[in-house]
């Protein structure tokens, strides 16, 4: 192991191993639909119970009415559309962050998932996991998946990193954390862990090798 002191490396989903913020193409399917920016990420996030259900205190389908009530009152018409279009959306993995788990692991490093999500986040991988051949399975690339939903704390909360890393069984401060809200890698920092903002590949991998973690 290249790093003693370094025993995990923690990882937000969206827009880290995640492509986008929730893999989703936000800007092309509001280009397409000739909506104006943000329409989908306002419908589904802020003018929704999104901040209920990520800490597990409304059900999926309370959450999808209301994304639903926001899509009528900002895009009238064209709220089914939008709907329709982020259903059917692919979620696009950043295959240069799963390639780099996959090194850090082979290096001897304990990897696990960090994520402001709805309930179910194993069941989700697991799922996605079982229309892929194996190679592009990514559920057993993580020793520790943690999805605010299932836990009812959602970050910047402590609770939600003290609980991963007492899941890995390792100290706060032997624990890697990567997100691209800056916010968040802000709250990991100050818990004691090695906290990056995450703005892409390799500048991440550049921050590693701040703390002697080859990549």
């Amino acid at each position: 192991m290249a790093n003693p002191h370094i025993q995990a490396i923690f990882f937000d989903f969206g827009g880290v191993l995640l492509k986008h913020a929730d893999g989703i193409d936000h800007p092309a399917i509001e280009a397409a639909l000739g909506l104006e920016e943000k329409t989908l990420w306002n419908c589904l996030y802020r003018e929704s119970r999104y901040t209920e259900l990520h800490i597990g205190r409304c059900t999926h389908d309370e959450w999808i009415a209301s994304v639903r009530a926001a899509a009528v009152r900002r895009v009238g018409e064209k709220a089914e559309a939008l709907m329709d279009a982020w259903r059917n959306s692919e979620r696009a993995l950043n295959w240069d962050m799963i390639g780099l788990v996959k090194s850090l692991r082979g290096a001897g490093y304990r990897t696990g998932i960090i994520s402001n999500t709805i309930p179910g986040l194993d069941e989700r991988l697991r799922e996605e996991d079982s229309r892929q051949p194996p190679e592009r399975r990514i559920a057993p690339l993580f020793d520790v998946r943690v999805g605010s939903g299932d836990l009812g704390i959602a970050k910047p909360d402590a609770g939600i990193f003290e609980h991963a890393v007492s899941l890995m069984d390792v100290p706060l401060e032997a624990s890697v954390f990567t997100d691209d809200f800056s916010k968040y890698a802000e709250a990991a920092c100050a818990l004691g862990m090695h906290g990056f903002h995450f703005t892409g590949y390799e500048q991440f991998v550049q921050d590693l090798r701040t703390l002697g973690i080859g990549c």
